[in-house]
């Protein structure tokens, strides 16, 4: 399984990286920008998990002021059967046009053009186990 958009100060996996290895105002906007996220939204939920996702780009990011205006995305992962991403890289994409976007992903999409997945629930079912057992087993 191959992984895209993870975020270290939302999940702290081996995979993650910063906020703000992902957004820099020096980055130019990806060409297949609108393509990635069509191809994001058409995912299949795989991971469903509890919470929701602040923007970590927000100032208040990280403190207890419930009054700002930071969320961002409901805490849940999709998959295309190869590849998985958090659901809030979606909303990241849509709200910071100058995103670094995985090259890889992009061929990925590009080589895949049917933005239309089909994945049986059993599919799921094992995505999830696989995910959990990398990223949240205490072995």
């Amino acid at each position: 399984m191959k992984y895209f958009g993870f975020i270290k100060e939302h999940d702290d996996y081996s995979i993650s990286k910063s906020i703000h290895e992902f957004i820099t105002d020096e980055a130019p906007v990806n060409p297949y920008r609108d393509h990635v996220l069509e191809y994001l939204q058409n995912g299949v939920m795989a991971i469903p998990l509890m919470g929701c996702v602040e923007d970590a780009k927000d100032s208040l990011f990280g403190t207890d002021d419930y009054k700002d205006d930071g969320f961002i995305a409901y805490y849940t992962c999709y998959t295309d059967g190869g590849w998985i991403w958090p659901q809030y890289i979606i909303e990241y994409l849509k709200k910071y046009p100058h995103i670094k976007i995985d090259p890889a992903f992009v061929h990925h999409i590009i080589k895949n053009q049917n933005p239309k997945t089909n994945i049986s629930e059993d599919d799921c079912l094992r995505i999830e186990k696989e995910f959990y057992s990398q990223f949240w087993s205490r072995t």
